[in-house]
């Protein structure tokens, strides 16, 4: 183990003596002491959410790019420097020169990343608990859906596919069979219509929505989190609207209008004294207090919403919006701990890509192949994502194309969860299994055992300039 250790050390004098953990540091707490004092306007809500986002995205692109720029200069500087010749003269094997020096900058990446994280979560909470603008009623919403871990539970949603075929082959039954190239148009059209409708809510309408499979969480409250939208789907041309929400208990007591009670097996309370005015395409919470008892024998949810609009125009709620339900877990340091394993995890695959393909690469063929290797990942994810449309031929072959290169390629999008951290969404230890599995072992690991194999198999004597 002594040569694996020394090689740490020389890789981390290395970076002390070359400043770059220095200028690191500087640049990371920079951007951690700008940003959160830099952002005005809006809802204390909104500042805590908005700092911890762009904070935290700061701190990862930065990390991120010092990941394979380090990675693939150190490996392909000890070479052009002939530094390895000099190490591999020793009884040294090559295997541990690669883990010692990735381990080595690692080191150097998970402490900056530890350091600017602390900065981040000291400044937000500095600015929570000590700054005057925030009332009493700011802080306890800031508490209760942001400062917090909370797991989602999404709606039972339709077999869009299965539906268009379904509705595809009722309309041939009456037009006929159709060619290929207008089967195709119509199944996309059939198929962006029934997506559409199931967003859209018209006025003087209602709407409902089924969970399943939740837990028993006691006397526990659920918290309801919306974003409706007026007209489009669109951040644009929002106005208020009215709407009610309603949830449906399974049993428990009905009040007549004649002021009697009575037993009822399942009726509606609302979450509201009536329509409630709402500025449409912004979230919101309600809360369910858990002595309702709205979770059914078979761990079911019901709840609904109607519109109200005085002007007679749709409402729309997009599936990624919601309507969602919330159960808090954990608080706000235990979700913000499962963050810091995520961004870890990043670090080491980010950092293993490039010491692999680094060891036996140029320095900037390196970079490319890496940088290319991952925006390959995250073009296929767009292309897969369930909101892109399949009405072609075409599309299809591009999104089955997609789907194949998944198997290989590792998506950056996969890791970013600061959306979750900063909306008080829990970070699942079952999603940062899966991170960990799919792209760290799964696709990561032959490729550094591939550029393992490579850098040990490496001509020095090829590296030698006349």
């Amino acid at each position: 183990m002594r040569p694996f250790f020394a090689i740490i050390n020389l890789t981390l004098k290395n970076a002390i003596r070359s400043h770059v953990f220095q200028i690191l540091l500087a640049v990371l707490l920079l951007c951690v002491g700008i940003i959160p004092y830099s952002i005005g306007g809006g809802s204390p809500l909104d500042f805590v959410r908005v700092s911890l986002l762009y904070s935290i995205w700061a701190i990862v692109l930065v990390l991120a790019l010092a990941s394979l720029w380090l990675g693939c200069f150190i490996m392909a500087q000890d070479v052009d420097s002939y530094q390895l010749h000099m190490v591999v003269a020793k009884p040294i094997s090559r295997v541990v020169i690669w883990l010692g020096k990735w381990t080595g900058i690692n080191l150097i990446n998970i402490s900056l990343l530890i350091i600017s994280l602390t900065a981040v979560y000291s400044i937000v909470m500095y600015r929570y608990k000590s700054d005057d603008r925030f009332t009493q009623a700011d802080r306890r919403q800031i508490s209760s859906e942001v400062l917090v871990g909370r797991r989602v539970f999404m709606p039972t949603r339709p077999d869009f596919p299965a539906l268009a075929r379904q509705a595809l082959q009722e309309k041939m039954k009456q037009t006929g069979v159709l060619p290929s190239d207008a089967q195709d148009k119509l199944y996309g059209e059939l198929l962006q219509q029934i997506a559409a409708g199931y967003s859209e809510l018209p006025a003087g309408q209602s709407k409902g929505w089924i969970f399943e499979n939740l837990p028993d969480i006691g006397n526990e409250p659920l918290f309801l989190r919306y974003r409706p939208y007026l007209g489009k789907i669109s951040s644009e041309d929002q106005r208020q609207s009215h709407l009610q929400w309603v949830v449906i208990r399974p049993s428990g007591e009905a009040v007549l209008p004649s002021g009697e009670r009575v037993a009822a097996s399942e009726w509606p309370q609302p979450l509201s004294e009536g329509p409630e005015q709402t500025f449409t395409g912004v979230f919101y919470e309600k809360t369910i207090p858990g002595e309702w008892q709205v979770i059914t024998p078979d761990r079911k949810v019901r709840v609904m919403v109607a519109n109200f609009d005085k002007f007679g125009e749709k409402h729309y709620y997009q599936p990624a919006d919601g309507p969602k339900l919330l159960l808090r877990i954990c608080g706000f340091e235990g979700n913000y701990m499962r963050m810091v394993l995520v961004l870890v995890i990043q670090m080491l695959l980010l950092s293993a890509l490039a010491c692999a393909f680094g060891g036996f690469l140029t320095m900037p063929t390196a970079v490319f192949v890496v940088a290319s290797y991952l925006l390959l990942g995250s073009f296929s994810t767009l292309l897969t994502d369930q909101s892109f449309f399949v009405s072609t031929a075409w599309d299809q072959i591009g999104q089955n194309l997609a789907k194949l290169l998944l198997i290989i390629v590792i998506p950056l999008q996969a890791f970013d969860v600061t959306e979750l951290l900063s909306t008080g969404e829990l970070i699942e230890f079952s999603l940062i299994w899966r991170l960990f599995f799919n792209f760290f072992i799964l696709r990561g690991l032959p490729l550094f055992l591939f550029g393992m194999w490579m850098y040990r198999k490496r001509e020095l004597g090829l590296a030698v300039r006349k």
